[in-house]
């Protein structure tokens, strides 16, 4: 019985680390060598997504110039550089004409986590060409928001827009 005992301690406290890992393109859980006690992967920067698609997911530590370029990052638990997209969402996009920003004909498209809001942001008042209003997708920072500059907005907005063109196409 103390065999048994010894054996299944053994062998929960040896077991190896997994991690998700790029193979061929394709990302899938996998064990690691017993000498890597961390995971890596890319680093996903909130409503805009992957900040460089180059970074694969893998057992063991980023590399230097990774680590300086702030694009992968580190972990030391089972399958913890997995992340985990939700679905994309569209943004009205805007852009500087003559003395003001003015809404865009085209849309920008939004990555997010899973368990991230939709949510979208557009030129404050005070917004002006120097400001660089460069992204709809998010929300405003507290800054921004004082100085008057940007104006969190909604994802609601797009869907009734985009409800009431499929109800009009529907009615005709």
């Amino acid at each position: 019985m103390k065999f048994l005992i010894v054996l299944f301690t053994l062998f929960a406290f040896s077991s190896a680390l997994k991690c998700h890992k790029t193979d061929n393109g394709t990302v899938a859980s996998s064990d690691c060598p017993a000498d890597d006690t961390k995971c890596s992967g890319p680093v996903f920067m909130e409503y805009t997504g992957i900040v460089d698609a180059t970074v694969l997911y893998n057992c063991g530590e980023c590399t230097a110039n990774q680590t300086a370029n702030e694009t992968c990052v580190e972990c030391a638990s089972d399958d913890c550089n997995a992340i985990v997209a939700g679905e994309d969402f569209k943004c009205d996009a805007y852009e500087f004409k003559t003395d003001a920003f003015v809404k865009s004909e085209t849309q920008e498209t939004c990555k997010r986590l899973k368990a991230t809001a939709a949510k979208c942001k557009l030129p404050g008042a005070k917004a002006t060409a120097a400001d660089s209003f460069s992204s709809s997708c998010g929300v405003c920072t507290q800054a921004t928001l004082d100085d008057g500059t940007c104006k969190n907005g909604s994802i609601a907005a797009v869907f009734s827009t985009v409800l009431a063109l499929f109800v009009l196409f529907n009615l005709l």
